[in-house]
């Protein structure tokens, strides 16, 4: 491998085909699939080439959408359930149908005076592992379909609870009627039914005015590239914006090869301790994936650990 992840993830402005990860600050309105057709039309990137989303954003709201361009694409498993941060604004005595200001009010109830009083004791209740239903509009599977198809039918989606991750909550600036908050949630978090299910144990019920996502595993909405970057500068932007792919790999434990033996991923060979320069014996089966790098600092493949023999199985090598 001559270039470097570093290298390779760079577009050439006559002929954009990146690999790597680009991210976008959407504004309110677009979905995150519009996200993909804005990037493919103002930057030029062929339909031949891979794109894809490492998780989706409603379309009311704003804030990080991070795409995976070429050879990244095959790592986005990798990023799906990486941790999100979020402002959000919620209005308080009125419920609509898909939890955000798109929907029908579908029941209005008074909201308590004294509902300030409760922030303390609401944020304690919904920090650490919670059950949450998701929003009848959301793209949950229910027998092969959607459920936002069914709630367009205009039928009662039978959705289960599901088990999330609120690592922090914090309650920000408010009015008689409505109240900010910024969470820390796991990947696969609906804020709309967290908004819900905060307005319920406030004594009311509620949606979502506003959301933003301002954090997306390791990237801040402070990396974000505006839609209005891309409309002035389109391929010249993004050549000098994307990231590599080990961006979204971080997270994952990293053994580096000796050089000699960089050849025998390249053939698909298993590899064992005599081919790392490290302590293999603190690699784990369970750990699941590893970064497998080279001496400078440049990725591999990803690797797995087949516990029976001790060897290394490398897959999804790094090919530009």
């Amino acid at each position: 491998m001559s270039d470097s992840c570093e290298n390779s993830c760079k577009a050439d402005e006559t002929n954009p085909e990146p690999h790597g990860i680009i991210i976008v600050d959407k504004p309110p309105g677009p979905t995150t699939y519009d996200c993909i057709r804005f990037l493919r039309h103002t930057c030029n990137i062929p339909k031949k080439w891979k794109m894809g989303h490492l998780g989706t954003l409603d379309p009311f709201a704003s804030g990080i959408v991070v795409i995976a361009l070429g050879q990244a694409v095959r790592y986005a498993e990798y990023a799906l359930h990486s941790t999100k941060k979020y402002r959000a604004r919620l209005w308080l005595g009125d419920e609509t149908d898909t939890l955000d200001p798109t929907g029908e009010v579908i029941k209005s109830e008074p909201v308590p005076s004294d509902w300030n009083d409760r922030l303390q004791e609401v944020a304690s209740r919904f920090t650490g592992e919670i059950e949450q239903v998701p929003p009848a509009y959301s793209a949950k599977h229910i027998d092969g379909k959607r459920s936002y198809e069914l709630a367009r039918d205009g039928k009662t989606p039978d959705l289960k609870p599901v088990n999330v991750e609120i690592y922090s909550i914090e309650f920000g600036e408010s009015t008689e009627q409505w109240i900010d908050f910024t969470c820390h949630v796991s990947g696969g978090t609906y804020i709309r039914s967290l908004g819900r299910d905060i307005a319920y144990a406030l004594g009311t019920v509620g949606h979502l005015l506003g959301l933003e996502r301002i954090q997306s595993g390791p990237f801040s909405i402070d990396e974000a590239i505006p839609f209005s970057a891309f409309e002035y500068g389109g391929t010249h932007v993004l050549k000098h914006h994307v990231r590599p792919v080990i961006k979204i790999l971080e997270h994952l434990p990293s053994l580096t090869v000796f050089p000699d033996s960089i050849e025998k991923i390249h053939h698909g060979k298993k590899l064992d301790a005599c081919d790392f320069n490290g302590d293999f014996m603190l690699v784990k089966a369970e750990q699941g994936a590893y970064r497998i790098m080279d001496p400078d600092g440049r990725f591999i493949s990803l690797g797995r650990l087949k516990e029976s023999s001790q060897m290394i199985n490398p897959f999804k090598p790094w090919i530009v």
